[in-house]
């Protein structure tokens, strides 16, 4: 006696799909969690009711159950990839994917209409395979280092295993001239779509907390990183010094800002903070790192940096921005700041007392005329 039959199964599958492709309009819609990602995967689910339901009915055309069965395969598939790419936000195109399934499904038409079933998987099965591989591409880029090598396998692993259900089919067919069992089939089929599910709601999950350690860590209005984000960073460079990894910090703060601010308005002061973020950004190197820890003052974080080298980028940073003005209501408006420069010193206690000695630098260009840099001559080495 079996212990679980088909018709079974197949109710389950049916169920869970329909579950899921609730859930997911209901997060989509309801909730607004990335509702373009949820739309795609609601009907991802809901592509998988129609064979389903045509296979309990038992219908009295294999052949025409087969084509309909590989024709959703392959639209669900697409959908998947172009959900993953939506959750990720992915700067691959759909055009890819679009034409894969419009000729995928055409080819799937035309060999049934031939009357090989064995064409038809072939085709369909290639399509789904290529489908699958891509998706665990795009999920693997999209992560990035972001989570862990062991995590990372088991998201793709429901992907990797929709490819190998296809393989097995194919080669069921070419061996030993027939279809799988359908019980273990069907049984596959349950499991990768439970474990699809959980996988991207996992990756739900993680782009919400990551946009939400974004919004704490930058600064809404300039892009920058926040106070709270600059002083993690400089926490991590600190624990670096104590490895060797030498460490430098400047102050810049905008100069006259305050008049701007009374002469042009509010809006033309977060314009020019947001100016010149940009043009700061633009001249430091990828691993540099800019905060906004003040109305108008910034602060840098520049890793692997003697004093020299820091003066030198300082004032690199100056020039750009003493020749980009802000173009503001027709006007030109010049912009320039102060800087002040410390090196990090393997006895200070935290990563402060170097900043505390920008500080002091920072007011001894402002005090000296404004629009330059200051460091001290020399300094020891971390």
């Amino acid at each position: 006696m079996e212990l679980i039959d088909l018709s079974t199964l197949v109710r389950v599958n049916l169920a869970l799909n329909l579950m899921a492709a609730l859930v997911w309009l209901l997060l989509g819609e309801v909730f607004r969690m990335a509702p373009r990602a949820s739309r795609l995967m609601a009907a991802v689910h809901a592509l998988r009711l129609l064979p389903l339901g045509v296979e309990l009915l038992e219908s009295p055309a294999p052949g025409l159950l087969l084509a309909l069965n590989e024709i959703c395969w392959l639209a669900s598939s697409a959908l998947l990839l172009l959900a993953v790419r939506r959750m990720l936000r992915s700067p691959y195109r759909s055009r890819d994917v679009s034409w894969l399934a419009g000729l995928g499904t055409l080819a799937i038409a035309l060999a049934e209409l031939l009357g090989s079933p064995a064409l038809v998987l072939l085709l369909g099965g290639l399509a789904v395979i290529w489908l699958s591989l891509r998706t665990v591409h795009d999920l693997l880029a999209g992560i990035g280092q972001a989570i862990a090598p062991a995590l990372q396998a088991i998201m793709a692993l429901p992907f990797v295993g929709i490819a190998a259900l296809v393989v097995a089919r194919i080669v069921a067919l070419a061996v030993a001239d027939g279809a799988l069992p359908a019980i273990p089939r069907m049984a596959a089929e349950l499991t990768l779509t439970l474990s699809i599910t959980l996988t991207l709601m996992a990756l739900l999950i993680w782009r919400l907390i990551t946009r939400i350690q974004h919004l704490m860590l930058s600064d809404p209005l300039t892009g920058a990183i926040s106070r709270r984000g600059f002083e993690e960073e400089l926490a991590r460079a600190h624990a670096q010094l104590r490895r060797g990894h030498a460490y430098a910090v400047a102050m810049v703060d905008l100069d006259h800002f305050k008049r701007l601010n009374d002469l042009h308005g509010h809006a033309a002061g977060d314009a020019a903070l947001q100016h010149c973020v940009q043009v700061l950004k633009s001249t430091l190197r990828e691993y540099d790192r800019l905060g906004r820890v003040g109305g108008e003052e910034f602060a840098l974080l520049l890793p692997d940096a003697d004093v020299d080298g820091a003066r030198r980028a300082a004032e690199r940073l100056r020039r750009q921005l003493e020749s980009a003005p802000l173009h503001w209501g027709g006007q030109t408006l010049a912009l320039t700041a102060s800087f002040g420069v410390a090196l990090a010193q393997a006895d200070d206690p935290d990563a402060q007392a170097a900043l505390l000695r920008a500080d002091a630098e920072l007011y001894i260009a402002k005090a000296g005329g404004r629009n330059r840099v200051s460091a001290p001559a020399r300094e020891a080495r971390a």
